[in-house]
């Protein structure tokens, strides 16, 4: 029998927290959770998972997040989906914080949003924290907890970035040269990735893959020219952001593998 695996948020809280706030909060955990699956793995798998308010007393609510999916999960982390997530949540809050590389994550608006809605009944509440614990079978896999001062330094952060996102513009290409300067094949690795489009830019730019599928199939391209990956020529379709005009990230969205060439 398959053990089951629970999240459970526990905040606990000095003053009331407002119920807006507290829904919200709830909402985009849940929200993050599906989006995280579907980024992280090949969009084949069901994410469905519930919320449930577990418990609610002076000073202290607890909320529990169930995944009723994924079976297959292990095959892509050992401690399952939830505690994947619980780990990336941490890492993201980490680096919002400033303790990991500014180019660790490429969080989107939304995300961005959601982030601040997930911190912010403990950053409005001095004193008040909020623990992330994962469950299998009853054994602790992964936890961690922010408090209300870093909370509050997470969210300046997010402030930051929402704000510069507003000069952000883009603009969508449709079947544009690659070639790639330098990148980190690992399917579970999303910086390090730099490639240069020619007709846009001739210095090389940070990309991102609209779906992990894409940079595999790119990883075995090739093969039948009998020639390293990054030797060839790709064409694909293209999200550019800019700042100030300049581009500053590219999104693949679609790879065309018939029309991989040797340019040399």
């Amino acid at each position: 029998m398959e053990k089951e695996s629970v999240l459970t948020v526990q905040i606990k809280n000095v003053k009331p927290i407002a119920l807006t706030d507290l829904t919200v909060a709830m909402l985009d955990f849940s929200s993050q959770y599906s989006q995280f699956i579907d980024r992280e793995t090949a969009h084949e798998l069901d994410s469905a998972s519930e919320l449930y308010i577990k418990e609610v007393r002076s000073g202290c609510i607890i909320f529990e997040l169930v995944s009723n999916a994924i079976a297959s999960s292990p095959v892509f982390w050992e401690g399952g989906a939830l505690a994947e997530y619980s780990k990336y949540l941490e890492q993201i809050f980490n680096w919002l914080l400033g303790k990991l590389g500014e180019d660790t994550y490429e969080p989107t608006k939304k995300d961005l949003q959601q982030l601040q809605g997930i911190l912010e009944p403990v950053a409005k509440d001095s004193g008040s924290q909020m623990n992330i614990v994962v469950n299998e079978g009853g054994n602790v896999t992964q936890n961690f907890y922010i408090d209300s001062m870093g909370a509050n330094a997470a969210q300046n952060t997010i402030h930051k970035k929402l704000e510069t996102m507003k000069e952000r513009k883009e603009y969508p290409c449709k079947k544009r040269v690659i070639q790639w300067h330098q990148t980190k094949f690992d399917m579970s690795s999303s910086t390090g990735d730099q490639a240069i489009i020619e007709s846009i830019s001739r210095s090389p730019i940070k990309a991102v893959f609209n779906d992990s599928t894409i940079k595999e199939d790119i990883l075995h391209s090739g093969d039948r020219f009998n020639k390293p990956w990054h030797e060839l020529a790709y064409v694909v379709d293209i999200e550019v952001q800019t700042i100030g005009g300049k581009p500053k990230m590219y999104t693949i969205l679609k790879y065309y593998p018939e029309d991989t060439f040797d340019p040399h």
